[in-house]
Formats: C-alpha cells, structure tokens, sequence
C-alpha cells in the first residue's frame, strides 16, 4: 500500500473517530464511496479501535501473558518458573534483556501526517478568526449607521451579506462535525478572500462616492482606514491562524497590494472624479499612485513579517509536538509524578493502544545515581513476568538524553486512591487483593529481588483481561537483590530509602541485612491501611514514623473503630511484628495464611464487577501514577 493511501486512511480514520459510534458507518459509507478497500480497511481499523475501549488496550501480535485466577496459588516452588536473579543482569543495559530490545531516541516518521489534534487546533482557530472578523465589520456597521448616521444602500447590503457569510463560518467551524484538512484550509481561503473582496468594494464604492462629490479628504480617510484593515487581514491570518510561512506569503502579499490595485483601478476608469489625486501629486512633484507607496511599503513589511510569524509559530509548534513524541508513543497528558520521575498517559501510534509512559526528570538525568536505578527498575521489571505484576513493553532514551520506558495502561485506582475516594476496605476485597499481591512478591522474591517501596499508591486495582480488580505491583526502584554472600552493601545501597510510613524496622535502621520479611511488613501496613483508612504510625515527621516502626506498639485495627475479622487482625498484626523472625518468613506463606481466612469467600471477580459497575459514574483517577 502507498504512503498517499495510508496517509488517505489514516485521515478518514482520525475523522471517523470524532463521530459518535452509530454515525460512524453511514459517515464512512460516504467518504469512501465506491471504493470498497477503503471502506474495508476502515472498518477494521474502527472495529479495532472499539476493541481497544473495551478491553484498555489491543492485544499485542506477540504471545500475551496469561489471565489467571488473580488468587490462584501458585504450583509448588520447583515448578515454579526461575526469573534471572539481580546478579544475572548485566552491569549495562545490553542490547537484548530476555527478548526487550532497546529502541532508538527519537524515531522521525518517513511521512508527516496531519493528526486529529492538527485539524482541531486549525478549525478552532479558524472559528475564533470568523468572530473576530465578524466583531470587526459588526462594529463598522454599528458605526457607520449609528454614530455617523450615513446610510447607503450598496454599503449597508455589503455589511449585511458579510455578516451573514461570517456567521455562516463561524457556525460551521463550531460545530463538531470533523473536516479534512484540504476542506479546512479551502474554507479558510474562501473566508479570507471573501473579506478581501468586501474590504476591495467598500473601498472602490467609497472613494468613488467620495470624490465624485468632491469630498477628497473623505476619499483619503477611507483609503487609510482600508489600509489599516488590510493590516488587520494580514496579521490574523498570517499569525493568528497555523499554516506555512509559504500560505502565509501567498496570502498576506497579496493583501498588502490590494488597496493600491484598488486605487489603481479607480484612477484608470474613473480619472475625472479621481483628478484630486493628480492635483496632489502634481504639488507634491510625485506620481499620484507615489501618494501612499509609504503605506505599500509598510504593508508589504507587514506581509513579510506575518510569514516570518507564521514560521516560527509553526516550527514552534512542530517542536512542541516532537517534544510529546518518544518513537512510536504519543503523549496526551501527565497522569502522575513522583520522587524522580513523571508518568504521562500515551498511545501507540501504530496498535493505537494506550500505554503508559514513564520519564526520568532533566535534572535527575544528570545524577549517574538516579539513571542507576532507574535502569534498574527497567531491567528488573522486564524480567518478571507474573500477571500481578506491571508489564514493560519499551525503553529507550531521546536524542535530549530523556530517559523513559513504557508500560502497561492501568485502567482503575491505586489502593491509595481507593480508600481516598471510598474509605475503609471489607475484608474480603482486602484478603482479595493482598493474595494478588503475594504472588508477584513471590515470583520477585524468587529472583532474589527486595522491593523496598511496597505502599498503597504502589499496587493498583486495575481492569486487564476483563476482569476486575486485578491486583499490580508497580514501582521497582529502590529493588535490591538479597544478600546471599554474607559481605556488605554498598553505602548507597543500605541508606534508609523508601517511604517512612511504610518502612520495615530494618529498612527504617538502615539494616543491611535486609530480606523478603521486610517487604511482608510493608504488605502489612498496607493491609492496616486498607482496613481502616490510615496508617499504623502517621503522628510527627518523617523521622519520627520511622522511629514508631522500630519501637511502638501497634494498635489493634479494633481499636481504630473498625470491624475486622479476628483471624485476619491476627495475620496483619503479625505481619507488623518487630522481629522478623516472628514475621511470615516469605510470600507464600502469608498467602497461604490469607487463603484460609473466613472472609475468603466473600468477594470474587463477580463482587468486584458489580462494585466497578456502581462507581463507573464517579470520578476516578486512572492509570500508573506512582513514579517513586
């Protein structure tokens, strides 16, 4: 297929896609005519498309994860699949990790296509330009007949059919009804030249009226003030409205001309009652036309300068546009930030899937500390491959050095935003989720890897496969590998990093001994929080919490004023336990412990279809929005 023909379907595509569902096939049907490949491919591009919507993302050609029971306990540990531990990685990212290739920076498309957002800048603009236009020649009608009191049939017809047509544009630019790009910018040039045309008339009408009663200084103010709307014409038309420096020239030259061609014309047909004008030049020892070459001069610099304008506002703008693009992913709008970086909601340009896409800050790209660990999180991330834990489809870095890599779209709320929105959690959606949880901890345990930054804004409750609240682990920056060999962690690597209200004891020390029972503490506030809606410790600064870790008591979740079942109270209690040597020694038996809790039962994927059904109609905060 040719670039010309993807670039046609590509168009009808981005058009159909602003049409409501159910308008789209008649509307489809019209734009492509007898050609029934067009129409075919269209279609299947839009059946894609509401797969997409209904799904969160289209299936990728490669073989997609499994959608198991989110509880389902894992086969016994030697039938486990082995991930690479941390020490298996290499010390540089490699040019293949298990089959996630490093992209280029910035990939250039070999066709610049117009985008839906391109078309919809330009009508908007094109509609503000037709209000303004129409304020202008609205207030020069009031003026002239009701300040000046001059009536005249030509002009007032004049006023009136010009404002009719603005309006007329105004009101197709607003409405939402897409235009292709080659519609949008023949209309614009209708408009102009319509304006042009009335501004010629009014001028031609004018002047000649004017001098034919002998009034030349009333034939001079109206040849400037059509000069000073000419000047008007060019500069919103060249600056106001996007296009090239070229359509700008083409345009804003020829305007600048026009009140002279006018004169010219009136002075060629009409040379007795434009005698004045000879009359003037003669004293002046200058050509009549030389009169206003001033004037000519400015308008034509004016011309020039609206085409300057309009090419820088364009490469600006193009700037812009590249700076929101990261090869193939399109970013549409920030949806979270955090300690080192910023995660933006995007789209595939080619699956059209959205994705999300996360960048490492311009100041911390220069910290070789903080590209560690964010290469890091890339590299241990890829390599887990549970279905609770977020998936990584991309990374790369950008010709500006801009670190970034591409995950999975959540669709749904981080437990932090869950009990934000919803309060407290039952037990059963609680014992529901932490299962979840346990068997991603599990498979990054196995790897020999420590989380270190468990939390509610770390795990989502998302929608994936059709299935609801589906449990992920995101966030894999402060992972560090478990100390098998007895020696020391480097300095950095045993500072107490993480987040205090949800730090271990050891982690809060600065332990370097640190192992998985220090994650199952973290799941264990985690789970507190759930329950009752805080914390265990959440009194005094950062400091202070981490001390609490280290030595207070922790409160029964009864005495928070919550109901909670006394077999679970006992398994996050435990979880919360100083000693980890009192802990559940690893994921799986805390899972394990979970699964015979009597609120098991009491929610499943039914239960929590039904909850997401109910709260479609509230306002959710969506998608990956812990960066850490």
């Amino acid at each position: 297929m040719t670039t010309q023909r993807w670039r046609q379907i590509s168009d009808l595509f981005d058009a159909a896609l602003r049409l409501e569902p159910a308008e789209r096939g008649d509307w489809v049907r019209g734009a492509c005519g007898a050609d029934d490949e067009l129409r075919a491919e269209l279609d299947r591009l839009l059946a894609d498309d509401d797969e997409a919507s209904r799904t969160g993302f289209l299936t990728p050609p490669d073989t997609p994860r499994p959608a198991p029971d989110p509880t389902a306990s894992w086969p016994p540990h030697a039938e486990r699949p082995q991930p690479a531990s941390i020490s298996q990685l290499p010390g540089e990212l490699e040019p293949d990790v298990r089959g996630f290739p490093q992209k280029a920076a910035i990939a250039a498309a070999s066709v610049s296509q117009p985008t839906t957002e391109t078309r919809s800048v330009l009508q908007s603009r094109l509609f503000e330009l037709a209000v303004i236009y129409l304020l202008i020649f609205g207030m020069a009608f009031f003026w002239r007949h009701v300040i000046l009191r001059r009536y005249d049939v030509t002009i007032s017809s004049l006023h009136v059919v010009s404002l009719l047509a603005l309006g007329g544009a105004a009101y197709l630019f607003h409405r939402q009804t897409p235009m292709s790009m080659t519609r949008l910018r023949a209309l614009e040039l209708t408009m102009i030249g319509m304006m042009a045309i009335r501004v010629a008339f009014a001028q031609y009408w004018l002047m000649l009226s004017h001098s034919q009663h002998n009034d030349p200084m009333a034939a001079q103010r109206t040849m400037q003030n059509h000069v000073l709307l000419v000047a008007i014409l060019i500069l919103t038309s060249g600056i106001y409205v996007p296009k090239s420096w070229r359509r700008a020239a083409l345009v804003g030259v020829p305007l600048a001309l026009l009140p002279f061609a006018t004169l010219l014309l009136l002075r060629l047909r009409h040379p007795e009652a434009m005698g004045w004008l000879a009359r003037r030049g003669a004293s002046g020892g200058t050509a009549p036309i030389g009169l206003y070459s001033y004037d000519c001069m400015l308008l034509l610099t004016l011309a020039v300068g609206a085409a300057w304008g309009a090419n820088t506002i364009s490469r600006l703008r193009r700037q812009v546009v590249e700076a929101r693009q990261l090869g193939q992913y399109r970013l549409r709008r920030r949806i979270g930030a955090g300690g080192m970086g910023e995660v933006y909601l995007a789209d595939h340009q080619l699956l059209k899937r959205p994705c999300a896409v996360k960048l490492i800050r311009p100041d911390d790209a220069a910290d070789p500390k903080a590209l560690e660990r964010f290469e890091r999180e890339v590299r241990i991330t890829a390599t887990l491959s549970h279905w609770n834990t977020v998936e990584i489809y991309d990374y790369g870095r950008t010709e500006e050095g801009t670190y970034y890599y591409v995950m999975e779209y959540l669709p749904g709320l981080s437990l932090a935003e869950l009990v934000e929105h919803h309060g407290p959690q039952p037990a059963g959606r609680v014992v529901y989720l932490l299962r979840q949880v346990c068997n991603a901890l599990r498979e990054a345990h196995a790897a020999g890897l420590i989380h270190r930054d468990i939390k509610p804004s770390n795990i989502f409750a998302a929608r994936r496969g059709g299935v609801d609240d589906v449990a992920k682990l995101l966030d894999f920056g402060l992972v560090l590998p478990l100390v098998t060999t007895g020696g020391p962690r480097p300095a950095q690597e045993a500072r107490a990093l993480g987040t205090p209200l949800h730090m271990s004891p050891e982690q809060a020390l600065g332990h370097q001994e640190l192992d998985a029972r220090s994650d199952i503490y973290s799941l264990g506030t985690v789970a507190y929080f759930l329950l009752t809606g805080a914390p265990p410790f959440a009194k005094g600064n950062g400091f202070e919490v981490m001390m609490a870790h280290t030595r207070a008591r922790v409160a029964p979740m009864s005495q928070a004023g919550v109901t909670v079942p006394e077999d679970l109270e006992r398994i996050v209690l435990r979880c919360l336990a100083k000693d980890p040597a009192d802990r559940y020694q690893d994921a799986e038996a805390l899972e394990h412990a979970l699964s015979d809790c009597g609120c098991v039962g009491e929610w499943d994927q039914a239960q929590a279809a039904l909850w997401w059904r109910q709260v479609t109609s509230e306002p959710a905060a969506c998608v990956n929005s812990a960066c850490g």
